[in-house]
């Protein structure tokens, strides 16, 4: 004979005035989808304070920002998860994106567009703003560049995510000053998407060309702000939904051994740089090399080669061989095929498609040719070097 779990209340708290939390919200619910027992609430921040009511709860999955909230949490003696992570003491187990990878990528990402000179835009006072912030300015002069950080703008208390308003930067007047006097040309990692939104906004204001004078990168991809701004923003992957699912994961292994040793907080890692316009430029000394830098990323996977370059920029061969060897210390041919061997060796990491796939991402004419090429270059096939974990790296340039 079948039966019927006893109904467990999991209360639910997570913004949804940004694409991040309503990605973060999906994942919890199609983690839920396959636990029948579970019965998801959403409550109001200002709820979690009310004792007597979240005592009706089994669980929280909520994002704790201040010290009253934890507070009351710990005292209803159920199991929570905080997917902020505001405080690193342990008292509540959380899992929050991994600042330092985050900024990891974003100086990986303008090292690759050789820029040298870099700043970074948060917001002053948020827990999460400050770690990017530190965590990209030491990637950044790990590889030898020089950063700027925004000082303007009054502290900020951590509920104010809650309250984050596209149209409206609350500092708008200083952060127009500040980009009026960036060296330039500069690249510019912000915390978060909302604030490589109001970045562009000021640069628009103060007439600097993104991205050719300023190069603008945010993170979360969130996908109406990024495909709404002006130039369309490049951002970092953060992939919410799948914190919303590991953080249903872990409630539901304290749920289900609740005299257990709480579960340790977890870090979750970013998946890639989503590159658009804002990001569409190279410092370079020459003006048109960086132009032809961004015209090879854009078409490599088309299967461009050096004659279709040299003619897209009017220019002749040796005027454009000249240049890549100067500034790259290789020829316009010999760094196509660099750049495809480095598209190649991400999506091996990254991703799962097969060898044959990545082939014709990465613009060879076969996945023989591929393999032969892969070959020559690392000492083993592409499907070994995956395995292996991409010992060796890519090839870099």
């Amino acid at each position: 004979m079948g039966y019927t779990k006893t109904p467990l209340r999991i209360a639910v708290q997570v913004e949804l005035n940004r694409a991040h939390g309503r990605a973060l919200i999906e994942g919890i619910g199609n983690y839920a989808l396959a636990r029948t027992e579970w019965r998801l609430e959403a409550v109001e921040p200002q709820a979690l304070t009310n004792l007597a009511a979240m005592r009706r709860f089994d669980g929280f999955i909520v994002r704790v920002m201040d010290d009253r909230t934890a507070s009351a949490l710990l005292r209803t003696g159920r199991p929570v998860v905080d997917t902020y992570g505001r405080d690193d003491s342990g008292s509540i187990p959380f899992i929050r994106l991994d600042d330092a990878a985050i900024a990891a990528l974003a100086a990986q990402c303008f090292a690759e567009h050789r820029h040298r000179r870099c700043a970074y835009c948060g917001f002053p006072g948020l827990r999460f703003s400050e770690a990017r912030g530190a965590a990209f300015a030491a990637a950044v002069a790990k590889s030898g560049g020089e950063c700027r950080a925004y000082g303007g703008g009054a502290p900020l208390r951590e509920t104010e995510v809650r309250r984050e308003r596209m149209d409206a930067a609350p500092d708008a007047p200083s952060l127009r000053r500040w980009v009026e006097s960036l060296p330039k040309p500069i690249a510019v990692f912000c915390c978060n998407d909302l604030r490589a939104y109001h970045l562009l906004c000021a640069c628009a204001d103060a007439g600097v060309n993104v991205p050719r004078d300023v190069a603008v990168l945010g993170a979360d991809n969130d996908k109406v702000l990024c495909n709404f701004a002006n130039p369309p923003l490049s951002s970092i992957e953060t992939n919410p939904s799948e914190i919303g699912w590991k953080a249903a994961e872990m409630l539901e292994g304290m749920l289900s051994s609740p005299s257990a040793a709480p579960p340790p907080a977890t870090l979750h890692r970013p998946r890639a740089v989503v590159e658009r316009i804002s990001t569409d430029s190279y410092q370079v000394k020459t003006p048109w090399l960086s132009d032809a830098l961004v015209t090879v990323r854009r078409y490599l996977g088309r299967g461009l080669n050096a004659t279709e370059l040299c003619r897209s920029l009017g220019l002749s061969h040796t005027t454009v061989n000249k240049a890549f060897n100067a500034e790259l210390g290789m020829s316009v041919q010999q760094y196509i095929i660099m750049q495809r061997l480095e598209r190649a060796c991400r999506m091996l990491r990254e991703t799962s498609l097969t060898a044959a796939a990545i082939s014709e991402e990465c613009g060879y004419p076969s996945a023989q040719y591929f393999a032969h090429t892969f070959s020559a270059h690392f000492g083993t096939t592409p499907d070994k070097w995956r395995r292996a974990g991409g010992a060796g790296g890519s090839s870099g340039h």
